[in-house]
């Protein structure tokens, strides 16, 4: 009898808990359903210098994708831009970093963020975001190879499209990506909200889903949004986002977007990313990089500052011996040093692109190649050096 009574007690009270989080979850959503429009400022404090935004309707599904473009649009160096979680298609970079550089920037809204559709039912974020990709260079009618650049959780989505369609790919750059969770995280190396998050994540998927949902209202309050950061990151993104207003506010943007349709895209995909391992399986597309074949040859570069307190430098670590596995030519670049955080990487990230992969870089393979006798390396190994020196400065 006693046994009964504790098991009745015990199922009520279950009960009633997911009661309240079913119906915290209905009211959340009712009420977050629409999210405030990205609006910037004057041009004083975040000038939005994207050359043209887009959607276009995607003919396998009907589904919404939308993108925007910066730098040059004539440019034959296309990268194809895969946000974090929260991200969009607003890519806060210095206003300097690729306007007027020979560089063309396609920046896409992932499904559920900004303007693009969720995925259709059965399919995960990451399946659409890579057809989404697909789709987007038949759209365009790009007809050579592309540079991917993945930044946080975006590196595992640009690692997915580099899986699926290699052949179209020139180039791999993933900027403080997110690591696989069956790899153990070195918890000295994250802050304490970035702890916290990783450990529900990865044990209470479910959990940690409804929890954003429930939080709707804090998370979607972009009107202080660097503050609200200020649990996860480091002193290294403090003094890179003080130091840089422009990129600050454009951070906030970002985030106007990321819940345009509210949260529903940004929980999904972070439950993809960040609660594989407690799904019992690994990232969608990808699994375990080590076993996928194919990959001869590509070339993934990974950007990682160990000032980065949100991402685990020990994550890329793993992620290079992974793809290394694989075949891949992959290598870490990890500045040492208490500067940057993980902020500063996209800035890092797309100057060490356009060093090492576009035609603008024509001045620095010059210098690079009048060095090079002298070293006793060649000029592209030179340059690569060169840049990897610059960046750790």
């Amino acid at each position: 009898m006693g046994k009964y009574i504790i098991f009745k007690t015990l199922a009520l009270g279950l009960f009633a808990g997911s009661a309240i989080v079913a119906g915290s979850f209905a009211l959340t959503v009712r009420k977050n359903k629409k999210t405030p429009p990205r609006s910037n400022p004057a041009t004083t404090s975040y000038p939005d210098y994207a050359l043209s935004e887009h959607t276009f309707v995607s003919p396998t599904s009907g589904r919404t994708i939308s993108f925007a473009e910066y730098g040059d649009p004539k440019s034959k160096n296309v990268v194809i831009y895969e946000h974090g979680n929260p991200g969009s298609r607003v890519l806060p970079v210095g206003p300097t970093v690729v306007k007027g550089k020979d560089i063309r920037v396609l920046a896409m809204d992932r499904p559920g963020i900004g303007f693009t559709s969720l995925p259709v039912d059965g399919k995960t974020v990451i399946e659409t975001a890579v057809s989404d990709v697909a789709e987007l260079l038949e759209y365009l009618e790009i007809p050579d190879k592309v540079i991917l650049c993945g930044f946080s959780a975006g590196g595992p989505h640009v690692l997915a499209i580099m899986a699926t369609i290699p052949d179209k790919i020139k180039a791999v750059y993933c900027l403080g990506p997110a690591g696989y969770f069956d790899e153990p995280i070195t918890w000295t190396e994250v802050s304490p909200g970035s702890k916290s998050a990783n450990w529900y994540a990865r044990y209470l998927p479910t959990f940690y889903y409804y929890d954003i949902i429930y939080k709707a209202s804090a998370i979607t309050d972009c009107s202080n949004v660097i503050a609200n950061m200020s649990a996860f990151s480091s002193k290294g993104d403090a003094i890179f986002l003080a130091e840089h207003p422009i990129e600050a506010q454009g951070w906030a943007n970002v985030n106007y977007e990321a819940y345009r349709q509210g949260l529903e895209g940004y929980a999904r995909s972070c439950v993809e990313i960040f609660g594989a391992e407690a799904k019992g399986k690994p990232w969608p597309i990808l699994g375990d990089i080590a076993s996928l074949k194919g990959l001869e040859g590509q070339r993934v570069t990974i950007f990682h500052r160990e000032s980065d307190q949100l991402v685990a430098l020990s994550g890329s670590r793993d992620l290079v011996k992974r793809l290394k596995a694989a075949s891949v030519d992959a290598e870490l670049i990890a500045p040492e040093g208490p500067v940057g955080g993980h902020f500063s990487a996209l800035n890092d990230g797309f100057e060490l692109i356009l060093k090492r992969e576009c035609s603008s870089s024509i001045s620095a393979g010059v210098t690079a190649a009048t060095t090079a006798t002298a070293s006793g390396k060649s000029a592209p190994e030179a340059a690569a050096s060169a840049v990897a020196a610059a960046m750790t400065k």
